[in-house]
């Protein structure tokens, strides 16, 4: 809880708070403008609102930047933070090592931290600001009392009151995947206004099915006609082809005889040399008796004899060579046709294009319609999950209402005697009612407001209200006194501003007096001075 405020701007440099009733009293003649919601209103700072930066700037104006230090107790623990008007978006955490600074979100997180909100709870300040009802801030309609301002929507206030009773998390699930879904449908949206896909009306599906079917019969019906000229076409070509080939292989013959004799040929023309009379020697060792002399003649002979054959060998090679290069150039023109003609067998141009362009428009078909389905099963999926959202919430919102409805009623009847008409809060998934019923005085509403905040004070986690006078301004004197003595037997926290206290009974004063945090009036003002006046 708030245990103490520190300010060196207000007349009172500290203020000490308690759980329950804490009371900044007024004069018994009822001034005005001595500070007491300028007060309220830096609690709503220490308890990290911005709502002082912009609904007291006059107080900035005439006093200068406003510094407050704060210091939480929980059990055994004390954590102190410091805030500037000057930098209203950064806390020091004085608590820790060295005081680092930190930013405005990074304190509330921790204030929804201490004081144990859930995980996927509200927000600290989305579970107070409707609470705090501070003048100025014009959340104090007490035919509205959900709002944190006067123009918020419900689409803001329903999700709040669910995650303040706990009872948002199963919704949070579908709300998660109701978003992921409607994302995927935003997409697909996108692509059919892009005119990447046709958006399909149901007529037109009903056209496009039956155009599918005619497409997918014409398709089949030129493979059938493919298949039959295949055949035919196969048998006339495979006739030809071994025509073909048995041309190739007389000429693949005829090359491999003229390769033989361009070997023989090279041969001659490569071993036609003398033979050197060191071989003729050495053939001595092995046959001693043979006639060396003898073979050097008969071997000179043979080389005179291949000198004058030589001029016709080459003749002879070079008219084979070009004999075997035409052949190769024929051979490999033969084997260019049987690879065409092995292409071409089965695959008529005409039927071929023709087979293409309805592939190509089937497709094109066959996707609108699945992208159609697409859309639809996205459709029905985010209708289930809105339904089942809608059940949920309506459930939920049922159980809520009976709930604060029971405790309001028991607050009432201890703000009034003699069977007083209790107030009823109607929540449904569009918008919520609050009824006074039969008795709709201005009194008796703001007293019904007050009834609601006890009631979320005592059934939710919300740690804490601030009732600024104007919530008291109507209510009779008999009524304040019981609210007075309800904030009291509270063990959270309620900072309220009253005026005119003698009015009350002593036992009321007694209590006021007892938990007042500080009293002002017209020689004693909050900051110090005044500035209503001009000069």
């Amino acid at each position: 809880m708030l245990k103490e405020l520190r300010c060196a701007q207000l007349i009172e440099k500290k203020l000490e708070f308690n759980s329950g009733l804490n009371v900044l009293t007024g004069p018994d003649d009822g001034t005005n403008s001595i500070g007491k919601s300028s007060v309220l209103m830096l609690l709503d700072f220490a308890f990290a609102g911005d709502d002082f930066i912009k609904l007291c700037s006059d107080v900035i104006d005439n006093i200068g930047i406003v510094t407050i230090e704060m210091d939480f107790i929980f059990g055994a623990d004390k954590y102190s933070f410091s805030r500037s008007t000057n930098d209203p978006k950064v806390v020091s955490f004085l608590s820790e090592e060295g005081s680092p600074e930190k930013s405005l979100d990074e304190y509330r997180d921790f204030l929804k931290k201490i004081y144990g909100f859930p995980e996927h709870g509200a927000s600290f300040r989305g579970a107070v600001n409707p609470f705090f009802r501070v003048w100025g801030k014009d959340n104090y309609n007490p035919n509205k009392p959900l709002n944190s301002f006067p123009s918020e929507p419900y689409s803001s206030v329903k999700p709040n009151l669910l995650k303040l009773f706990s009872l948002y998390d199963a919704l949070r699930e579908l709300e998660k995947e109701k978003t992921a879904t409607e994302k995927k449908k935003e997409i697909l949206k996108g692509a059919f206004n892009e005119g990447y896909i046709k958006s399909l009306t149901k007529t037109q599906k009903e056209k496009s099915e039956e155009r599918l079917k005619e497409l997918e019969s014409e398709i089949n019906e030129i493979k059938l006609s493919l298949e039959n000229y295949s055949i035919n076409a196969n048998q006339i070509i495979n006739e030809e082809n071994l025509k073909i080939k048995s041309e190739k292989d007389k000429l693949v013959n005829r090359l491999f005889h003229l390769k033989n004799r361009l070997k023989r040929t090279d041969d001659n023309l490569t071993y036609g040399n003398t033979t050197n009379k060191k071989y003729f020697e050495k053939l001595k060792e092995y046959f001693p008796d043979v006639d060396v002399e003898k073979l050097a003649k008969v071997d000179k002979f043979h080389s005179g004899i291949t000198k004058i054959l030589k001029t016709e060998l080459r003749e002879e090679k070079a008219l084979l060579e070009e004999q075997i290069k035409s052949l190769e150039l024929e051979i490999k023109s033969i084997e260019l046709k049987l690879l065409e003609s092995a292409r071409v067998a089965g695959k008529p141009s005409g039927l071929v294009d023709k087979m293409l362009e309805l592939s190509s428009e089937e497709k094109d078909v066959r996707d609108q319609l699945r992208f159609r389905e697409i859309k639809s099963t996205i459709d029905d999926k985010v209708d289930e999950i809105t339904g089942q959202i809608v059940e949920k919430s309506t459930k939920s919102l049922s159980a809520i209402e009976s709930n604060l409805n029971s405790a309001m009623s028991t607050y009432i009847n201890k703000f009034y005697k003699g069977n007083p008409v209790s107030p009823k809060i109607k929540l449904s998934e569009t918008r919520y009612e609050f009824n006074h019923n039969e008795d709709s005085g201005t009194g008796k509403a703001y007293a019904n407001m007050i009834a609601l905040d006890m009631s979320f004070l005592e059934k939710t986690y919300l740690p804490a209200l601030i009732h600024d006078l104007i919530v008291f301004s109507n209510i009779e004197d008999h009524a304040i006194e019981d609210i007075f003595k309800e904030y009291s037997s509270t063990n959270k926290q309620v900072f309220t501003a009253i005026d005119k206290v003698n009015r009350f009974r002593d036992a009321t004063q007694k209590l006021i007096k007892s938990n007042e945090f500080l009293a002002l009036g017209s020689e004693k003002l909050a900051f110090g001075k005044s500035w209503k006046n001009k000069t």
